[in-house]
């Protein structure tokens, strides 16, 4: 008895190539994933940031400006690097110290109270910085407005039950208070 092999005609070699269109299909289908995934992760922390008008643009590049990102759950972030709150005035003098023509940026969620954003403000200030510029989306001209006045009492209404009139939001928004 002969020892039973490959079947295959006497004079006949076995073939050694290798068949690439597995690895071909392989390879696109790691290609399409790298293509979908890169844009998620370049993206930068979700944030909701509130609405404004008339606003200047802001610079995107993290050699011009030091860009702290506070998002609604209280997670802070210097560029894309996450920052515990305690290490945030140091990391931040750090910074001011490496490149003193940074500019410093605040993108604050919108649902984040300002006394958070005030706390920035003033590690920014005791880094060295003179100020900040907060980061806004632009309104659509459609939008609500952005500064809302009490409502006006009914016409029927006696003055004195009303109160007293509010100030227009346009006064309130520009006129310095005393």
């Amino acid at each position: 008895m002969a020892a039973r092999g490959h079947d295959r005609a006497p004079g006949q070699s076995l073939k050694s190539e290798i068949n690439i269109t597995p690895l071909v299909d392989v390879m696109l289908v790691v290609l399409i994933i790298f293509i979908v995934v890169t844009p998620l992760l370049q993206q930068s922390a979700k944030v909701d940031l509130p609405a404004a008008r008339h606003l200047e643009e802001a610079s995107e590049d993290e050699t011009q400006a030091l860009t702290v990102t506070l998002q609604e759950n209280g997670r802070v972030l210097i560029g894309r690097d996450p920052v515990v709150r305690t290490d945030l005035a140091g990391l931040l003098r750090l910074r001011r110290r490496e490149d003193p023509s940074l500019s410093f940026q605040i993108k604050a969620d919108r649902g984040v109270a300002y006394g958070e954003i005030k706390e920035l403000l003033r590690a920014g200030r005791a880094a060295g910085f003179r100020g900040a510029a907060l980061l806004a989306e632009e309104a659509e001209a459609t939008a609500e407005p952005l500064l809302e006045t009490a409502p006006s009492p009914p016409a029927s209404a006696p003055a004195s039950a009303a109160g007293p009139t509010p100030e227009p939001a346009s006064q309130l928004a520009t006129e310095p208070t005393p």
